[in-house]
């Protein structure tokens, strides 16, 4: 039973919205008296750690306008002193969910559980691309994205990593990125363009978001106490973004260990879940087939390489997808794009976005 993972939340924390259906702690579903009911329910809030109940005095008092959205909260994860069964709890209790449907968002936690969290989707058939929101990159022997890379077998398609500083990534971690085609894209470039983040996580199926990726001045919490980073208002917008994302199932909040000691970091952390669920209950289901009306089809040759690519442009959201045709088996890919990739290859240059996932599938 999924009620055996987890928790209850303290009656301090949830009973004094108990009679307010304004706020968000008097429309949740909570794991209280009782393992609530999931039958109806689209988003399940889960406690990485004990941080997670800082983050929901913050979180219970904002206001609730989400319309009809059933979203439960399942209290903490039940935690023990071996890290590999903590890690086992997290995954089973995602995965279960997951299969059921229901959007998980787990707040709280340390960077062993980005492993955890990955492991969630080994059932799943297709390939998996996840979204991590980071100051830094660790590849080495033995860190949670080593054991993501080298997992045998493996359903993991592309990593993006967004608003990362490069005085934090190894010249190693550098080139193994270049040799795994997977995207790097640095804080600066998304301070230049935030709303090019928006396509990037349209395509993924986990979001992670570091706190120490947000700089001191923002969040007062992060171990890395940064000078640089996202403001505030930067990493709601990309949450936003996440929660809009049709394929996104699930996200993972760390980074959070020092919220305690600082009400600010709680509330920062609070207002992004709000922008995040915002999103979702936003999303278009536009995602593109091949037999859709729904999409304007635009198809251009590049003189310089000879390729096509093919461009689908949603007529509910004017959103943009490129096709990405395997280059061994009959069958294609989606991912998302943005105007200038159209623009990109109007110029006859090749997106960068299109060869680096064209060439993952060789």
């Amino acid at each position: 039973m999924l009620d055996a993972y987890f928790t209850p939340i303290d009656e301090s924390i949830w009973a004094p919205y108990r009679e307010s259906k304004e706020t968000i702690g008097g429309k949740l579903l909570v794991n209280g008296k009782s393992f609530p009911k999931l039958k109806k329910v689209k988003i399940a809030l889960l406690g990485g750690g004990p941080e997670a109940d800082v983050f929901r005095k913050s979180f219970y008092s904002l206001s609730w306008r989400f319309g009809d959205l059933v979203m439960a909260d399942l209290g903490n994860l039940v935690s023990s002193a071996d890290e590999k069964q903590n890690q086992f709890a997290m995954s089973e209790a995602m995965g279960e969910l997951i299969e059921m449907g229901i959007h998980v968002l787990v707040i709280g936690g340390g960077e062993g559980q980005i492993y955890s969290h990955y492991k969630a989707y080994r059932q799943q058939g297709s390939p998996v691309e996840i979204v991590q929101v980071t100051p830094g990159i660790d590849l080495e022997e033995g860190t949670p994205l080593r054991q993501i890379l080298v997992e045998k077998p493996s359903n993991l398609f592309n990593i993006d990593f967004v608003a990362t500083q490069s005085y934090y990534i190894s010249e190693g971690t550098s080139a193994l990125l270049e040799k795994m085609y997977f995207e790097n894209h640095r804080l600066g470039e998304v301070r230049d363009g935030i709303e090019e983040t928006e396509p990037i996580l349209r395509s993924a199926h986990l979001f992670q978001f570091d706190l120490n990726a947000v700089r001191k001045s923002d969040a007062g919490c992060t171990k890395l106490a940064s000078p640089n980073g996202l403001y505030a208002e930067e990493a709601a917008r990309i949450c936003r973004y996440a929660g809009v994302s049709n394929q996104l199932s699930s996200g993972y909040f760390y980074g959070l260990e020092g919220v305690d000691s600082d009400p600010a970091s709680a509330t920062l952390v609070a207002q992004m879940i709000w922008y995040y669920v915002d999103g979702f209950i936003s999303r278009y289901h536009d995602h593109p087939t091949h037999d859709s009306g729904d999409f304007l089809i635009y198809r251009n040759r590049l003189n310089s390489t000879g390729h096509e690519i093919v461009f689908y442009k949603s007529r509910k959201s004017n959103r943009w997808w490129m096709e990405i045709p395997h280059p061994y088996e009959d069958r294609t890919y989606f991912i998302g794009c943005s105007y200038k990739d159209y623009e990109t290859v109007c110029a006859d240059d090749m997106p960068d976005r299109w060869w680096r996932a064209y060439q993952r599938l060789m």
